[in-house]
């Protein structure tokens, strides 16, 4: 299991989905996924991405004009099963 990754939020779950739909074409590999309740409560959907390609991701979302609410870097800490969330940008 990987120690960290990188999970975008949405105001809506039609950026959501436009954002899966988009990154399709990409080569940057995206899941969605349950937003973690410690992030946001707004959309219940959210993305996740590797975090090396955040400047890629980011500059992809605003040339197709998907909205995102705010970019985290979850974080497992060493022998728990919690996570750390720390906030990349907001929006």
């Amino acid at each position: 299991m990987k120690d960290h990754y990188c999970v975008v939020s949405f105001h809506s779950t039609y950026h959501a989905l436009r954002f899966e739909d988009v990154f399709k074409n990409t080569d940057i590999n995206v899941r969605l996924m349950p937003i973690p309740r410690q992030i946001s409560s707004s959309c219940g959907t959210a993305a996740q991405f590797p975090c090396e390609k955040k400047e890629d991701m980011l500059l992809i979302c605003k040339q197709n004009n998907i909205e995102i609410d705010s970019v985290h870097t979850i974080e497992k800490e060493s022998n728990t099963s919690f996570f750390k969330f720390f906030n990349l940008i907001k929006k």
